[in-house]
C-alpha cells in the first residue's frame, strides 16, 4: 500500500466510523479522487434476515454524515447459486426479511451501483454463537463498567463481536406544571407531562474480543461501557441490550485492524495506519479500495438494568444542576408564547404569578430524550 494510499484510507475509516468520537485530525492534501466505497453487512440467522448499509468516503475533518449510496441492486448469493434481492432506503441501508438461512451453505453479498460498478464479498459460513452467560457491572471510586461473560463448551468460537443498545431514564430538575396555551397556563395532565424522558444511544466503538490464547473458550469480565459518576445516564434506571456474535478469524483480523487504527489516528508520532483488509471487493477494478466486511451468524442477547438506588453513594449522588428559579407576574406571563412551560403558581388566593426556569430545566426533551416509555421498561 502506497503512502498515498494510506491517506486516502483514513476517509474511509472516518465514514466506517462516523458516529464514534474521534479525535480531529487534518490528512495531508492528496491529488487522488477519494471515493471509497464502505460496506457493513451481516445476515442474522437468528430473525431471519440480511441488513447491508453501502455509504462513501468523507474527510476526517468533515463533520457531515457519509453519503449513502443509493439505488444500488443489492443480492444475497448463497453457494448453491440462489439470490434474493434486498430492498433499499434513502439512506443507503438494503434489508430482506423473512429468510430462510441454511447453516449448511455459505453466503455472499453481491452489490451493483447504479453508477455501473460492481462489487462482491467472499462467501462466509453462517457461525453459530453461544449464549452470553451475563452481563455485569462493577463499580469504581469514579466510574461504574459493565462488562459481558460468555463461553463455548465446544471450543468452536473463540473470536467475538458485541455491540449494545443502552437506554437511560433521566428527569428535568423542576417539573413542568402548565404549558402556556393561547395566552393562558394550562395545566399539564399526566400524560402531557415533560419531566422524565428516556433516551437511546447505540455503540460507536469496536468491540472484539478472542480467546484464541486461552485454554478454554471463556470470556469473562470484557469491559463494554464505562459511566463516570454523576452521569444523568444513572439519575433514575439505565438499561444496556447488549448483542454477541461469533465471528471468524478474518473478521476479527478485520476489526481488530480497523479498532488499533482508529485509536491511532491524529498522533504526530503514531505510525502510519496499517491497511485495513475487509472481505468485500470491487468486480470493475482490481485496484479500487473498498472498506467493509459482510459476515453471518447468530446473534445472542441480554439485557441488564442498574436502578440509581443499587449504586454505592460515590456513584448515585448526582450534582446539582445550574437551575435558579424566576418568579413572573402575571402581566409577563401572559405575554409568553403557545408551549412555554412553568413550573408552579404562586400567591393565595390569588394567583399573582409563576415561578419558571429555562426550558433544559423543566423540559426533558431539551437533551434529546422522548417521554415515551420504552416497551420494554
Amino acid at each position: 500500500m502506497t503512502f498515498t494510499k494510506k491517506h486516502i484510507l483514513l476517509y474511509a475509516l472516518a465514514a466506517f466510523l462516523f458516529s464514534s468520537c474521534l479525535d480531529p485530525y487534518a490528512p495531508p492534501a492528496t491529488t487522488d479522487n477519494v471515493d471509497i466505497l464502505v460496506v457493513d453487512g451481516f445476515l442474522s440467522a437468528t430473525s431471519s434476515s440480511v441488513a447491508v448499509r453501502l455509504s462513501h468516503a468523507v474527510a476526517l475533518d468533515d463533520n457531515s454524515a457519509p453519503p449513502a449510496e443509493q439505488n444500488a441492486n443489492v443480492r444475497l448469493e448463497d453457494s448453491d447459486g440462489g439470490s434474493v434481492t434486498l430492498s433499499g432506503d434513502a439512506d443507503g441501508r438494503y434489508t430482506a426479511l423473512g429468510l430462510t438461512i441454511d447453516a449448511s451453505k455459505k453466503y455472499r453479498v453481491h452489490i451493483q451501483t447504479l453508477g455501473g460498478k460492481e462489487y462482491f464479498s467472499d462467501y462466509v459460513d453462517v457461525l453459530k454463537t453461544p449464549d452470553i452467560d451475563s452481563v455485569t457491572w462493577r463499580p469504581s471510586d469514579k466510574d461504574v463498567t459493565l462488562y459481558a461473560n460468555t463461553h463455548d463448551d465446544a471450543g468452536k468460537s473463540k473470536y467475538y463481536l458485541w455491540s449494545y443498545v443502552e437506554t437511560f431514564e433521566y428527569s428535568a430538575p423542576y417539573p413542568a406544571g402548565y404549558e402556556m396555551m393561547g395566552g393562558v397556563p394550562t395545566y399539564l395532565l399526566n400524560d402531557k407531562r415533560v419531566d422524565i424522558c428516556w433516551k437511546t444511544n447505540l455503540s460507536t466503538t469496536i468491540l472484539v474480543g478472542s480467546s484464541e490464547r486461552l485454554s478454554s473458550d471463556l470470556i469473562r469480565d470484557f469491559p463494554l461501557v464505562v459511566i463516570p459518576a454523576g452521569n444523568s445516564k444513572l439519575s433514575r434506571r439505565y438499561s444496556l441490550l447488549v448483542s454477541q456474535r461469533t465471528i471468524s478469524k478474518e473478521a476479527y483480523t478485520f476489526w481488530t485492524q480497523l479498532q488499533k487504527t482508529t485509536e491511532s489516528l491524529g498522533g504526530l508520532f503514531d505510525p502510519m495506519p496499517s491497511e485495513v483488509v475487509g472481505n468485500v471487493h470491487s468486480a470493475t477494478s482490481a485496484n479500487e479500495i473498498v472498506l467493509g466486511f459482510f459476515s453471518a451468524g447468530e446473534e445472542k442477547q441480554q439485557r441488564i438494568f442498574i436502578s440509581n438506588r443499587d449504586l454505592p453513594d460515590n456513584i448515585r449522588i448526582m450534582p446539582s444542576p445550574f437551575c435558579p428559579l424566576d418568579s413572573l407576574k402575571m402581566a409577563t406571563v401572559e405575554t409568553l408564547g403557545d408551549h412555554t412551560f412553568l413550573v408552579y403558581p404562586y400567591g393565595v388566593p390569588t394567583t399573582l404569578g409563576y415561578v419558571s426556569s429555562s426550558s433544559d430545566c423543566m423540559d426533558c426533551r431539551v437533551k434529546g430524550g422522548v417521554t415515551q416509555k420504552p416497551a420494554f421498561w
